[in-house]
This record gives C-alpha cells, structure tokens and sequence, in this order.
C-alpha cells in the first residue's frame, strides 16, 4: 500500500468567504485514501472550521504573536511543517504564498501548489514583488478565473507556463433544500411582502454595495413592496447603514450580519444581485446558480465565465446604479426570463462548476507534482 501524501491547506483564517469554502469543498471530495489533509491558519480560526474538522482534519492555527506584525511567520510555518512531514502546502492568496514557501524551503517540502483567488490589479508593489519572487519556487500557480491568470502574468510577470485555471466548484447537493418562507422572513425581521432581493458577502468596498444601494429608489419606485436583505460582516457595515438611512431608503433594507444559512437565504431570494468592483470567480454566484435564484451580477473579473448575459444571469458595468435599477427591475418582472436563467444555471453547475470536478483537477495537480505516488 502506498503511504499517503501529507497535504497542507495554508489560509489567512477558516472565516466565513469564498476562499475559505474552496477548501472546505477540498477537504470534502478529496481522496482520503490517497492525501492525509491538514489546514493552517495564519492569523485565526473562523466559523468553517467546524465543518472541516467534522470531516476528521485537523485545523492548526499558527502561534501568534502579541503585538504587531510577525515578520518571522515563516520561521513558525516551517517548523509545522517539518514536523508533520508535509510532501505538499496548497497555499491561499499572498501571504500565505510568502510564508507558505518560505516555510517550505526551508522544511524541504517537496511541492508549492498557489491559488490566487480575488484582488484588485495592480496590487501593492511589494505584494506583486514577493508573489513573483514565490512563483519561482513554486509547481504551479492557480487562478480561479481566466481573468486572474491574466492579471499574473500582466501585473505579476509569473511566467505563463507556471499559470493554470481552476474554477471555483460547489456542491449543489447543499442547496437542494426546501424552508419555510413566511418563517424565515418573521427571523430577518422582513415586513413587505414584495420581492427579495439580496446578497451574501463581506461589507467591503470591493462588493461595490453602495451603488447597489444608490439603485434602490429607482427599484422601490417600479417595486415599492420590495427588500433588500444584505448579510454578511465588514468594514464598511457602519458605512452601509448611514448610507440607507441617507439615501431614505433604511426601511427596505435588512442588515443580517454574517450568517451560516447562506442556503436557507439564498431560498428566499427572489433575485441575487452582486455588484462588484473586482471578482476573480465569486462563490456567492455558483451559490445562487445552484440555489436555483436567479443573478445579477457586474461585468468584472470572471463572472462572466459563471453568467452569460441574457442566457443563465444578467451583467451590468460596474458601478452604474441606475443600469444595476433598470436590469433588477427587468428580470423580476419577467418570470419566463428568470425560469430560463434557473434551468441554464443549474446545467452550468453541475456540468462546469461542481465541487467534485473542481477537486479533481486540483487532484491532478497534487498527482502530477509527485508522480511516484
């Protein structure tokens, strides 16, 4: 029997996100006759890590400094890792790619497998500088989009031949739930009885959510029964609210928090609708499709690889409020158009972006950077 290879998953943290669900999605549907998992976290734990040590895998967290910056993470990471004997470190956005690697040359880990998943291009110089500088060393670099493998090449000059997309995969099974509407709205504190429409996403300037906002008169004037259900946790959440409450707008708009009943949510929509600054291939968007709730996303990083326009989903330009107003109200007044986009969808999904095929490929490239096992 061949011995198993030690596979390390290296994050920021296990939060709630769709970085974080990729390897949680990993850890479900890989092999484990074959990989022995492990996940670090670097800076904390987070609410999926529950979830993945359910699954019998052992979730470390990095020993944490006091105060300030640890610039000798590196130095940590590679003691882990030398004393779990790790064969390969599956690493996560920057630094994770810095102090995985690091970690790595230094515990003579024989692979560095990177995923780069979201941003904004061109990334702080020095981020850029030491993401090349790791490429170098490692077997292959991931974009989650044909777009982010652009942008690394372009931004980043990692050469073309180290670069390889994998797309975001969910599993559909999650969503293939029925819930009580009228009770899940008496929870969320929803009042009308219109339509929903509603996001899940971290409250950042990057999910563009204050043009969505800014849309929300022209919507409420051709749907006046209509809420928005915002969920998630962020910097900008104080912002955001102040914001409705200017625009006049507060009372169609619920602020959730962070929820772990994305499914149950997403069940409830009438209408996702995310609108984005920047994406590589957001989650949220395969979480809709396959929650068979229609989306409306911007045109930005690789979403359009998800959503074709006018076939599964719609895309506007991105922070264009009253083109976001005019295409909301459109699909949610065209039930024929939305049944089209929920049947498209749930094919893409199953044929394109399932959990299991994502896995699969990342598989391959685990097999193929150690090909004696």
């Amino acid at each position: 029997m061949k011995e198993k290879i030690r596979l390390m998953q290296i994050t920021h943290d296990l939060a709630i996100g769709g970085l974080q669900q990729v390897i949680v999605n990993i850890c479900r549907n890989i092999d484990r006759e074959k990989y022995d998992v492990t996940v670090l976290c670097l800076r904390e734990l987070g609410e999926f890590v529950p979830q993945v040590e359910e699954l019998g895998i052992k979730v470390l967290l990095l020993p944490q400094k006091e105060k300030g910056a640890d610039y000798f993470a590196f130095l940590k990471v590679a003691k882990i890792l030398k004393e779990l004997k790790i064969d390969i470190i599956h690493t996560h956005n920057t630094q994770p790619f810095f102090d995985g690697t690091l970690g790595a040359i230094l515990s003579c880990v024989k692979v560095v497998i990177h995923t780069d998943h979201v941003r904004s291009f061109p990334d702080k110089l020095r981020y850029m500088f030491a993401e090349w500088l790791m490429s170098h060393y490692a077997y292959k670099v991931v974009g989650v989009s044909d777009d982010t493998c652009n942008n690394l090449i372009k931004y980043e000059h990692i050469s073309r031949d180290k670069i390889i997309t994998i797309v975001n995969g969910i599993d559909e099974s999650i969503y293939r739930i029925e819930i009580d509407k009228e009770k899940k709205k008496q929870e969320l504190g929803i009042k009308k009885q219109g339509p929903i429409i509603g996001l899940g996403a971290r409250l950042s300037k990057q999910k563009g959510i204050t043009y969505l906002l800014q849309a929300m008169p022209s919507i409420l004037k051709e749907l006046p029964d209509l809420t928005l259900v915002i969920a998630g946790q962020g910097y900008c959440k104080d912002e955001l609210e102040d914001e409705a409450k200017k625009i006049g707008v507060g009372s169609s708009v619920v602020f959730t928090g962070p929820r772990l009943d994305m499914p149950e949510l997403l069940k409830l929509f009438d209408l996702f609708v995310l609108p984005s600054l920047y994406e590589g291939l957001p989650m949220v968007i395969l979480e809709a499709m396959a929650a068979k709730c229609p989306v409306v996303a911007t045109d930005v990083g690789g979403n359009y690889m998800a959503i074709t326009h006018g076939v599964n989903g719609s895309l506007v330009e991105a922070a264009n409020p009253e083109a976001l107003a005019q295409e909301v109200v459109k699909v949610l007044s065209d039930k024929v158009l939305c049944d089209n986009y929920i049947d498209s969808s749930l094919l893409r999904i199953q044929t394109e972006f399932n959990s299991k095929i994502m896995t699969k490929r990342y598989e391959k490239l685990y097999q193929d950077a150690i090909p004696e096992n």
